[in-house]
């Protein structure tokens, strides 16, 4: 299967030049749930909370080609009332429905009629970029190098560990080893194509830097989203907290509980949390802040897409804090460096080197309260350092701007070199 994929990935290579002198269409995979939205200005791909960020700045990717097609499950339980919508004139192709990989049975009867969506998107489609590993993944790729198109990966987040944090308990332990089997194909799979990735953890498991592999961050934030003036001190009276993210086991979101009740121990009445997000745990974290008597002192949001609102929240803030436990480099660091906002997060993943090294952010080991308390008490309550964290990132953020990295992409995509600079 592999010679067969060289084989192949090879002959697309060679015939890259085919298309680079005309109007090109970018197909884009994600695994999730799409539907089609009627507006006054047209239809447009609509999608949830939990995918929206990322199709967003893929969908940016797209605008540096003449079309873009999205390959993703048609959902017909998608909500309709307040839908979340992707930039206008994004195609969507769409594949059969299953909830998730976890009902195998859906899944096996969803597999013949995602591979002919896949095969009728591929017929005008000239580059693909195909996130995973995901099984279906492989699919799109061997049948797109079967009509010999240019084929990109793209890895998102280290699968073992997003599948290790999401096990509900120690009987599902088998699933892992196909999650390690996934991953170790499609590791193998990018040695013979191009592929993106974020952050450097991943690049260095998937043998980078090197030539075809592109090392990418993930932003929503533009240029003209960038502060000009460092973000203010916090009052002696109240300190205002921010933190973005879905409300999932990976996120860690019941240590944030944890730590607002240490702090109104230590600084009774003196700190509250925003906090944009949804997600499966909302009502475990809910009951917890209740149980500890914090409810009052956190303020739930819900999802806040991209946009002049959230970027409010994150200016007003006087700290944003991040407690995953497992993460490539996370959009909303940049989002907070942007605004000028100081950041205090768990040293996971690509987080460190997208804090440059610790120098624009205070980093705590993931799940450990007492030092991530100590840790917004020192940003908060230290003058000196405050100002010099929330002048550092927006210097970082505009490295990462989604001009400057939809723009390293798309040239990427259609086969040009590398930039020798990497965020």
């Amino acid at each position: 299967m592999r010679i067969a994929y060289a084989a192949a990935a090879r002959q697309a290579w060679a015939d890259r030049d085919h298309v680079t002198d005309r109007a090109q269409t970018l197909g884009i995979y994600v695994d999730g749930p799409f539907g089609v939205v009627e507006t006054p200005e047209g239809r447009r791909v609509a999608t949830d909370a939990a995918d929206f960020p990322f199709l967003t700045f893929a969908c940016e990717v797209g605008g540096h080609f003449g079309r873009t097609v999205l390959f993703g499950r048609a959902h017909p339980d998608l909500p309709r009332d307040v839908p979340l919508l992707l930039r206008a004139g994004v195609e969507l192709a769409p594949l059969p429905p299953y909830d998730d990989l976890s009902r195998i049975g859906q899944v096996a009867r969803a597999t013949l009629g995602t591979a002919r969506g896949f095969w009728r998107g591929l017929a005008t489609t000239d580059v693909v970029w195909v996130t995973g590993p995901h099984p279906f993944s492989f699919l799109l790729v061997a049948l797109a190098l079967a009509r010999r198109r240019r084929v990109v990966l793209g890895v998102r987040q280290d699968t073992v560990e997003y599948f290790r944090s999401r096990l509900p308990g120690r009987h599902w332990q088998p699933v892992l080893l196909a999650a390690r089997g996934l991953d170790a194909a499609f590791r193998a799979l990018s040695r013979i194509l191009p592929t993106t990735v974020v952050g450097p953890e991943i690049e260095h498991r998937y043998g980078g830097p090197r030539a075809s592999l592109l090392r990418i961050a993930v932003s929503l934030v533009r240029d003209a989203d960038l502060v000009s003036a460092p973000a203010r001190r916090p009052s002696a009276d109240r300190v205002s907290l921010f933190t973005v993210g879905r409300i999932d086991q990976e996120k860690n979101p019941l240590l944030l509980v944890e730590a607002m009740a240490a702090l109104e121990r230590l600084r009774p009445g003196r700190y509250f949390l925003a906090w944009a997000g949804t997600g499966a745990l909302e009502g475990a974290v809910r009951a917890r802040a209740a149980e500890l008597g914090v409810s009052d002192r956190i303020e739930f949001l819900g999802f806040v897409p991209f946009g002049p609102e959230l970027l409010r929240r994150y200016r007003e803030a006087d700290l944003f804090v991040h407690v995953s436990r497992t993460e490539g480099v996370p959009a909303v660091l940049i989002e907070a460096f942007a605004s000028g906002t100081p950041v205090v997060a768990t040293d996971v993943g690509g987080v460190a080197t997208a804090v440059d090294g610790g120098r624009a952010a205070i980093l705590v080991p993931p799940a450990d309260l007492d030092a991530l308390v100590a840790a917004v008490l020192r940003v908060t309550e230290e003058p000196e350092l405050h100002e010099r964290l929330s002048a550092r990132g927006p210097e970082l953020a505009r490295e990462c701007t989604l001009e400057r990295q939809s723009a390293r992409i798309a040239a990427f995509a259609r086969g040009g070199a590398r930039e020798p600079g990497r965020p």
